[in-house]
């Protein structure tokens, strides 16, 4: 399938002019209005902050404006979302979550009274979305998912399920719950959308997950027991969920690309500006070798990253569909360059970027998780390897026809071929995952440096032209990590890992804490169902 923009936006110099409004104003608030240190400490974003977001139509980006939103053109959402997450890299993740997977499945795919209902508020930041598809034993993997929808009557469903690390939860109004839908005889018939308000009898929220990093977005497990939804509640087709979902994530790891490019300009932008003040013993911290080519790679990734990412925004813009693998390699490249940009960064400031006050490290906590939510990157880099060792997959056709990299397809190809014919010391095929994770990286590749090279055509200079040898260098390790057995290969891949740690547990034992911490909840005497007798006290 492929994922289109499904809604009408403005012409693109109105769009632009939007743009360049809400990133200037973005700008002059951050400045006057948002404190991360204490949005960090305390673990919420201000109430102040979100009303003016929503009073700036900063949550109605892409909604149409006849339902009151500002329908940006993709191009220009991306670069807001930059802005934002330069700010701050949680609070341009909230907005995010607050707009995909929030609000898109409601714009998208909602019926045309749901959206009526629902929209306006949404766009104006007077109602909280969020989306539930997350469980404690199912994450992007659709068809384990446990929570049912139920018939309970003529156009009734009735929802029972557990949902978990749900960005929002606690603030949301109104949910898009993804649940297998049973017939009659409890039969499944295929994951089907709904759209949930929090405050239906049977809707229970859970505990608050306290996150390493993005602490002031509220996490949550939401908990629906029986909870009574009506046909036009549904989102989507009947039976189609997964087309709301592939959406949503797409959309989502779209959103987590543009919020990580913002945060690498913030973090290169912080390391240059102290490696060109501090001396030490051989000049300025700028001035060394080592520091200089750290700067350069993250320069490089950035460059590569945006390349991709608002190729995807200008092809939707263009009403032109984008297949998933496009996404996810927009928010596979993003993710893991952004935590190699923070962690650089905290590396080049020394003492300082370990300093809490410095916001390096707040920046490092943040970014990590952006490699694990939304699809893992391993679990990308397995999907564009599935891709890449399949001859008709949108990979090569992006590649061939979009980016004219003829012969980047068929080094590509080529070494998928040579993947799937190697045989492991044992003799046998290598093991499906690893050729998948060996081609997805070569892929990856091959589509950032194409991107990079269609780039420096359109823009000739010395820069460009280093960032696509750079690529192509990065291309040619991964294709020959195709061909031939790599050292993780030649060792790793057969260490008996399991003897080894049991090994290793010898030495250390078992250590696990049982001291408790404070205590929560009421006293059993303040409760509002009396203790059955004293030895309850």
């Amino acid at each position: 399938m492929k994922v289109e923009s499904r809604y009408t936006a403005l012409d693109d110099a109105a769009s632009r002019k939007r743009g360049d409004e809400l990133i200037a104003w973005l700008r002059d608030y951050g400045q006057r209005r948002i404190n991360s240190r204490v949005i960090d400490e305390r673990r919420t974003i201000p109430p102040y902050v979100a009303l003016d977001f929503g009073n700036h139509g900063i949550m109605g980006m892409q909604v149409e404006e006849r339902f009151g939103g500002l329908a940006l053109r993709n191009r220009d959402l991306a670069r807001v979302l930059e802005q934002a997450a330069a700010i701050d890299l949680a609070v341009g993740t909230w907005i995010l979550i607050c707009l995909f997977p929030g609000i898109r499945p409601i714009a998208a795919f909602g019926g045309d009274a749901l959206r009526a209902e629902l929209l306006p508020p949404l766009a104006a930041g007077r109602l909280l979305a969020g989306y539930g598809q997350t469980e404690p034993g199912a994450g992007t993997h659709f068809n384990v998912l446990a929570s049912t929808a139920r018939p309970a009557g003529p156009g009734r469903f009735r929802i029972r399920g557990d949902k978990t690390w749900i960005g929002n939860a606690g603030w949301s109004g109104v949910l898009t719950v993804m649940t297998q839908e049973l017939d009659e005889d409890g039969r499944r018939k295929g994951l089907s959308a709904f759209a949930v308000r929090t405050d239906r009898p049977g809707v229970a929220f859970g505990a608050e997950l306290l996150s390493m990093g993005m602490r002031g977005v509220i996490q949550s497990e939401v908990h629906f027991r029986d909870v009574l939804v009506d046909e036009a509640d549904r989102i989507g087709a009947r039976a189609r969920g997964v087309d709301v979902g592939v959406d949503s994530m797409s959309w989502s790891r779209f959103a987590i690309a543009a919020t990580c490019i913002g945060a690498m300009k913030r973090c290169v932008q912080m390391a240059t500006r102290f490696a060109g003040r501090r001396p030490i013993a051989t000049g300025r911290v700028l001035e060394h070798p080592v520091v200089r080519v750290a700067l350069a790679e993250s320069l490089a990734e950035t460059a590569a990253a945006e390349s991709i990412l608002y190729r995807v925004a200008d092809d939707l813009d263009a009403g032109r569909g984008v297949s998933p693998e496009r996404f996810a390699a927009c928010k596979l490249v993003a993710s893991e360059f952004a935590c190699a940009t923070a962690d650089r960064t905290m590396q080049i400031l020394a003492s300082r970027g370990y300093d809490e006050e410095n916001l390096a490290p707040q920046y490092l906590r943040d970014a990590r998780v952006t490699r694990i939510f939304e699809g893992t990157s391993e679990a990308l880099v397995a999907f564009l390897g599935a891709a890449a060792l399949t001859a008709r997959s949108d990979v090569y056709t992006h590649l061939r026809e979009d980016l004219g990299a003829v012969g980047v397809a068929e080094a590509l190809f080529e070494a998928g071929a040579a993947l799937k014919a190697r045989r492991g010391e044992d003799g046998e095929e290598l093991p499906r995952t690893w050729q998948c994770a060996r081609a997805g990286w070569a892929a990856t590749w091959a589509l950032l440096a194409a991107s990079l090279a269609k780039d420096a055509q359109a823009a000739p200079s010395a820069e460009a032209q280093r960032r696509v040898e750079w690529a192509a260098g990065r291309l040619e390790v991964a294709i020959e990590a195709c061909q031939e057995a790599s050292l993780e290969e030649r060792v790793l891949l057969g260490m008996p890992v399991e003897k080894s740690v049991a090994a290793l547990a010898a030495g250390i034992g078992e250590p696990e804490q049982a001291m408790p911490g404070g205590r929560l909840g009421l006293d059993p005497l303040l409760r509002r169902e009396a203790p059955a007798s004293d030895d309850d006290r």
